[in-house]
């Protein structure tokens, strides 16, 4: 994991300065550190989202919406009745390999960059 982290922060570094000499079409340390905050911030959303995910936060949502739709459906409802069989719904679950390493790279990065920007604003 910590393998993983370090080459998400380097690329995140190295992504961050080519994200700033695209927009300002020279490497200020201003527009870096300000480069550098958007993209932790995007890799600490995306990470946070992933492990939203992971956890099942959405698994009733998507149950109720599966019920839904089987009931709302003749056919299947009638071959249910005839059958005698009950509802099939397995909970949705998915796990990501990248989750611990997004947030941990992202949350560096973010506090990194604040604590920069901090220093260099006096």
């Amino acid at each position: 994991m910590v393998r993983k982290t370090l080459l998400i922060i380097l690329g995140i570094l190295c992504f961050s300065t080519f994200i700033s000499f695209l927009t300002d079409y020279s490497i200020n340390l201003l527009g870096w550190v300000n480069s550098l905050f958007y993209c932790s911030l995007l890799l600490t959303i995306v990470g946070g989202a992933m492990l939203v995910i992971q956890g099942g936060f959405f698994n009733g949502m998507i149950r109720s919406s599966k019920r839904f739709f089987q009931k709302s459906n003749p056919v299947v409802r009638v071959l249910q009745d005839s059958e005698g069989t009950k509802e099939d719904i397995r909970p949705y679950s998915v796990s990501f390999t990248l989750t611990s390493p997004f947030l941990l790279a992202g949350s560096i990065l973010l506090v990194f960059s604040i604590l920069f920007s901090l220093v260099i604003s006096f």
